[in-house]
């Protein structure tokens, strides 16, 4: 099994395609924040994984993941839950923005995504995807805890920066990934 989840993870580049993909997405939400609406602002942030899959797809097909993927079997099944684990906050989402709350978008988007990558530390193997969580969820903390005192709204700056925090970590993370696979 371990030989297993070594070559899925050597195949997918240990996810870093996907982190590259969405950390940019992230990043251009984060800029978003701070120069239109934030109700668009808030719809770019929630959809910005219709951008993200299908780049962090592409990345793939391009090294040739798809073809030199080892035959799983029920893994896939696991692999599918995971990746289709995030969208359970939809719901939530869309009636967060449907009452305005546009602001807290990025912060609870921003922490399921974290709570979704713990499962990759034992899909691929990689105590990266434990350590980035954290940090994240630690740095939402930060952010939402710096805020105005006694505001029960959360300003546009630190939606922005909660947006920052998540990209610029999947960035960082997915170059750390590389760099085991360029040395």
């Amino acid at each position: 099994m371990i030989e297993l989840l070594e070559e899925l993870a050597r195949v997918n580049y240990s996810g870093a395609p996907f982190l590259v993909a969405y950390g940019i997405t992230w990043l251009i939400c984060g800029v978003l924040w701070q120069k239109i609406k934030l109700n668009y602002a808030a719809i770019a942030t929630l959809f910005q994984g219709i951008v993200a899959l299908p780049i962090a797809l592409l990345i793939l097909y391009i090294v040739g993941a798809f073809t030199l993927r080892p035959d799983t079997g029920i893994l896939n099944s696991l692999s599918i839950i995971i990746a289709m684990s995030q969208l359970l906050a939809i719901p939530l989402l869309i009636a967060m923005f449907q009452r305005e709350h546009y602001t807290i978008i990025p912060f609870i988007f921003s922490i399921v995504g974290a709570v979704h990558f713990l499962m990759y530390a034992w899909l691929y193997q990689e105590v990266a995807y434990i350590i980035m969580p954290i940090v994240l969820s630690v740095l939402l903390a930060v952010i939402y805890g710096k805020g105005k005192d006694n505001q029960l709204i959360i300003s546009a700056k630190s939606a922005g920066l909660a947006c920052y925090a998540t990209g610029g970590l999947l960035l960082i993370n997915a170059l750390y990934l590389l760099s085991g696979y360029i040395i």
